[in-house]
């Protein structure tokens, strides 16, 4: 007899008080949306932790640790669904058990080490990348932190195609970690704030994550950059071709940034002229000390598409700094 598997739900939610929990509104509800963090167990989702806590004590907003439990995919979870509901009825209760226990145990670590931002757990049953759009979505969270793995290697769910799928099916700003981003940098006297950097291409699409990226940069910097790749992929011989592209690339700049300026933002701008896009974000994420990249996606298929085809692509699964993927409301997409 096969196992029957409830329909995906939200299971046991826990909160941890913080020193100086979020103010609730009228309502009962936090006047700030939360930071969901999706943990799997695992080193390699953990390595997620430390961005998370830094956004939400920026932002002075509640961090949510995710859990799930998928019974077709645990091993032990998947054959005792495939055998019988009493073998299934015997270790499900154990995983939730363990799920939750793990979360807790997270939540109880950083409280005590950011005892300003408060914590709560929450442990949904089913598909991973569909629970965390769920949990996320029901708790109409504002940013999803989450690890990949990028350039290869996996460990159990949070994996590439997690994180594609997340990307790909939600609607809401998903900042993906990977293994080989540098340790967040704390808010210091010298490092008064984040740089973060959005390349531009002219479209409103491009632009939909300006406003995300100056809440990363308040007391930071944000980089526009834009590249004036020849159509064809070399210049003709009238050397003007190149001047009136770059001179066009920085006025258009200039007016993106004087429009953030106007709201107390410091921006500066960077034309980039080297053939290779990604390349180019690359080196200037490193002349630069940028602390993250922030992009924009239409979240249709793969992981979006813009500039020349697939460069926010390759930024999300190679870009040596975090990258923040925000997706662009279908009227600016319709424009």
């Amino acid at each position: 007899m096969r196992a029957t598997i409830d329909p995906p739900h939200t299971v046991s939610p826990t909160t941890l008080a913080a020193a100086d929990p979020a103010t609730p509104s009228a309502d009962g509800a936090p006047d700030v949306r939360s930071v969901v963090l999706p943990l799997d167990g695992s080193a390699l989702s953990e390595r997620a932790k430390p961005w998370a806590i830094a956004i939400a004590r920026a932002r002075k907003a509640p961090l949510v640790l995710l859990g799930v439990v998928d019974p077709y995919q645990a091993s032990a979870l998947g054959m005792a669904a495939t055998a019988g509901v009493g073998l299934y009825d015997g270790l499900f209760p154990e995983a939730m058990t363990e799920a939750t226990t793990y979360l807790e145990a997270q939540a109880e670590a950083i409280v005590a080490m950011a005892p300003d931002v408060q914590v709560s757990t929450r442990v949904q049953i089913g598909d991973a990348a569909r629970e965390i759009l769920h949990g996320a979505g029901e708790i109409d969270a504002q940013l999803v932190v989450l690890t990949t793995h990028g350039r290869g290697g996996v460990d159990r769910w949070i994996r590439g195609s997690v994180a594609e799928r997340v990307v790909s099916h939600g609607h809401l700003p998903v900042m993906l970690i990977r293994p080989w981003d540098h340790p967040v940098l704390e808010v210091t006297a010298d490092h008064p704030g984040w740089r973060v950097l959005v390349p531009l291409d002219g479209t409103p699409l491009a632009e939909a994550p300006l406003a995300e990226a100056a809440r990363l940069a308040v007391g930071g910097e944000v980089l526009l950059v834009r590249d004036v790749v020849p159509m064809h992929g070399e210049w003709s011989f009238d050397p003007s071709e190149q001047l009136e592209a770059n001179a066009e690339a920085e006025a258009y700049l200039e007016r993106v940034a004087e429009r953030m300026r106007a709201d107390g933002t410091r921006v500066r701008t960077v034309v980039l002229t080297r053939p290779e896009v990604v390349d180019a974000i690359t080196e200037m994420v490193s002349m630069e000390a940028v602390d993250m990249i922030v992009v924009a996606t239409h979240g249709r298929g793969a992981i979006g598409r813009w500039l020349h085809g697939s460069v926010s692509d390759d930024l999300a699964l190679h870009a040596p700094v975090p990258v923040l993927l925000v997706h662009a409301e279908e009227r600016v997409l319709a424009n």
